[in-house]
């Protein structure tokens, strides 16, 4: 029974002093409340996505002014959904991955709130970026929005036709050109 109450009185003790110290670091919490919202300047910023349309490239890292910007490979038709970039000039490189050979590198200046599609293509000149600013809008209620990109450089010219309607959605689409986007 003394054991029991020497238990409790440190366990007592214990809780009385948990308890000053967190009285005593509750004004240096608190003080990380302020509200100095009007202190904060938004940054501007684009948007950017990135389409792989090189099929006779295994996977790719992207470098963004010198900085990895993908830790997953980018592989051939797969994309990155629009992202955030700061605006003004940005250096893209694109390298194989675990190579240090440059595949791609190019400038790009971005405009504050428009979005980009950046889409990687290979010809007999190599690789070349075929980058469009993007028009986003939201389409009706059971509608989707669509967009033709001719990115095989040994095909001809590509009609694009839904089927079951008489007219091409898109046609003579030639390579490396990008439709705008339609409703359907």
């Amino acid at each position: 029974m003394h054991t029991k109450m020497k238990k409790s009185r440190i366990s007592n003790r214990l809780s009385r002093g948990a308890m000053m110290l967190s009285l005593a670091f509750l004004p240096f919490l608190t003080s990380c409340l302020d509200d100095d919202d009007s202190k904060l300047e938004s940054v501007p910023v684009a948007y950017v996505s990135f389409y792989h349309g090189s099929p006779s490239t295994s996977g790719l890292s992207i470098e963004v002014d010198n900085r990895l910007y993908n830790t997953n490979s980018f592989r051939y038709s797969t994309y990155f959904d629009y992202g955030n970039f700061y605006t003004g000039e940005r250096t893209f490189t694109f390298k194989s991955v675990n190579a240090a050979n440059t595949l791609l590198d190019t400038t790009v200046t971005f405009e504050p709130d428009m979005a980009y599609s950046f889409f990687i293509s290979e010809g007999d000149e190599g690789f070349v970026p075929v980058i469009v600013e993007d028009e986003l809008k939201t389409p009706a209620e059971g509608k989707a929005l669509v967009r033709l990109v001719h990115l095989s450089p040994d095909a001809p010219a590509v009609n694009l036709q839904i089927e079951g309607e008489e007219n091409e959605l898109f046609a003579d689409q030639e390579y490396r050109k990008v439709t705008d986007f339609k409703e359907i």
